[in-house]
């Protein structure tokens, strides 16, 4: 018995098998990005990061080419880029070749005389887009004088002056995030650079937020209105009004009906709003939006008008303010 109790006592524990730990899988990779928008995750000082959607970017596919749209932590414009896929990297340039920016920046080293072919060969611009940015560049610095041309010089012909985006951009299959590295290109002593734009190399994670996706370009129809209806544009954290008009060229005849969607920080709050009459602007657009957090914060009017029966869209103005 004794023998017995000893060799039980001797017997190996069963080994408890450790359990798995599930990996997120992520079925997106650098040949899918199209139809997938990200939004940069902002590092905190403590804790973890924040969404920070003034800088996001979609991809989409247009006619088998992919495209982007980014934003590159602009409050109010979209930059569209066109996209190449070479291995795991794709690689976006701006679509807007900025060829009077580039013309400048030759001229500024050249005499004031911008050569469309050589900056068609170092920035990689069609020549015949080149060739028009030059005429009228040409025409334009012919027209300057003495401290004008010096200035002209100095601006042009900055590591400062950003002309063109360009971003890569990476997926990691651990996190299911992408990683893209922000830049920009300009033209110093007659060539080609490329720096480091605001983001430098930053993690964005996907989204399926309703954000929207064009500059505004029309900041004159909308404000936040005080007591006197003029733009107020820092505000204490709260319920905060905001306003939108149309000016006279958008306006339809009498009888049309104008409706707007809200964007409350590139986020869709509401659709379909509709105007009162406004004895000084016509149609009117108001409406409170609640704002906490401190700092800047833009909202966007999508106007659209319907006359006839027939829809039509007038297209984005947009008011920003800052919460202190």
């Amino acid at each position: 018995m004794f023998v017995l109790l000893v060799l039980a006592c001797d017997m190996p524990t069963p080994q408890t098998a450790e359990p798995e730990v599930t990996k997120p899988k992520c079925d997106v990779d650098v040949t899918k990005l199209a139809g997938t928008q990200w939004v940069y995750q902002a590092p905190q000082p403590v804790g973890p990061s924040k969404p920070e959607p003034a800088a996001r970017v979609r991809f989409r596919d247009e006619g088998g080419a992919l495209k982007a749209d980014y934003t590159a932590g602009s409050s109010s414009d979209v930059f569209k880029y066109d996209c190449a896929l070479e291995g795991k990297v794709a690689t976006c340039l701006e679509s807007e070749p900025h060829a009077e920016a580039f013309c400048k920046a030759w001229a500024a080293v050249h005499d004031g005389v911008c050569d469309p072919a050589a900056v068609s060969t170092a920035a990689g611009i069609p020549l015949d887009v080149a060739t028009k940015a030059a005429e009228s560049v040409n025409a334009e610095l012919k027209k300057l004088k003495g401290d004008e041309i010096a200035q002209q010089r100095k601006s042009d012909n900055s590591p400062g002056n950003k002309m063109r985006g360009k971003f890569r951009v990476a997926v990691d299959p651990g996190t299911c995030e992408v990683t893209l590295q922000d830049k920009y290109q300009t033209m110093v002593d007659g060539k080609l650079n490329e720096y480091e734009n605001v983001l430098g190399s930053a993690k964005f994670a996907q989204v399926d937020t309703e954000y929207t996706w064009e500059s505004c370009k029309d900041a004159d129809s909308a404000w936040s209105p005080g007591p006197d209806d003029t733009h107020v544009p820092v505000q204490p954290g709260g319920a905060v009004k905001f306003s939108a008009i149309l000016q006279k060229d958008q306006k339809g005849a009498e009888g049309c009906i104008y409706t707007a969607d809200l964007y409350k920080d590139w986020v869709k709050q509401q659709s379909e709003m509709t105007t009162t009459e406004d004895a000084k602007f016509g149609p009117r657009w108001d409406t409170t939006v609640t704002l906490a957090e401190k700092g800047k914060h833009v909202i966007y009017f999508d106007r659209y008008k319907t006359c006839e029966g027939k829809r039509e869209r007038i297209g984005n103005t947009c008011a920003m303010v800052r919460v202190e």
